[in-house]
């Protein structure tokens, strides 16, 4: 363990360093502090469960960001191959990056918390639903990250490992459009819609929570992190 705490902590100094994580902090504040504003003003309402949807379609284009340098930089630079041969095992680097970039999503959560400071002044924020809709984003933030990650390892090329990333992320994103067009009761258009993500957070936002849901965003992350290990194991090998 002491090794994935290592690779992590290597990481977060990493991203503390790098000015692109500081633009994407940046970004993300600006734009959830204008959406915010833009629904008080559209609904006279002082509420934030219409603002982690949009949220989650921020993360949806900022997170693959995030991650694309994460084994990318790696190949690139090739300090890879002194990863590889140090006495670490290759889910410990790949659980260590993964922890280090999902603690740095979660960071991009905390200039949000000004806001619930707003709903105290001119609302009465229910803490129950604010709880679920800021648990349902972390667990966004960790199935984001780790497809991402696992983009990042398929390319040392960062844009190219964006790009992979924001295509499966879009994917199980609009995945419940052959759904609507298979109609109820049919298999194959629930399984589709099962994979949508807009379909699994929902509830989160309005309180809700539910076993399947949490479930869907652990597994993804659990597959996206043995599927990268896999990825940096056939590395090793070559």
């Amino acid at each position: 363990m002491s090794n994935v705490i290592t690779i992590a902590g290597r990481e977060l100094k990493a991203y503390l360093l790098s000015p692109l994580a500081w633009i994407i902090l940046a970004l993300f504040a600006f734009f959830t502090g204008f959406i915010f504003l833009q629904i008080i003003l559209t609904t006279q309402v002082a509420d934030m469960a219409p603002l982690f949807n949009w949220i989650a379609v921020l993360a949806l284009i900022l997170t693959p960001a995030l991650t694309m340098r994460l084994f990318s930089e790696e190949y690139k630079l090739g300090t890879m191959e002194l990863l590889l041969t140090a006495p670490t095992r290759d889910w410990q680097i790949v659980v260590g990056k993964f922890l280090a970039a999902w603690l740095g999503f979660a960071v991009l959560l905390i200039p949000t918390f000004w806001l619930v400071l707003v709903l105290e002044r001119y609302g009465s924020p229910d803490y129950g639903i604010l709880g679920s809709s800021y648990l349902g984003a972390l667990l966004i933030g960790a199935a984001f990250v780790g497809v991402g990650m696992f983009a990042s390892a398929l390319t040392q090329n960062q844009f190219i490992a964006y790009m992979i990333g924001m295509i499966f992320l879009l994917f199980l994103w609009v995945a419940d459009a052959p759904a609507n067009a298979l109609g109820q009761n049919n298999p194959i258009g629930d399984f589709f819609r099962y994979l949508s993500l807009p379909y699994q957070f929902q509830e989160f936002f309005s309180g809700i929570l539910d076993t399947e849901h949490l479930l869907y965003f652990i597994t993804i992350a659990l597959i996206a992190i043995v599927l990268t290990t896999l990825v940096i194991s056939s590395r090793r090998w070559r």
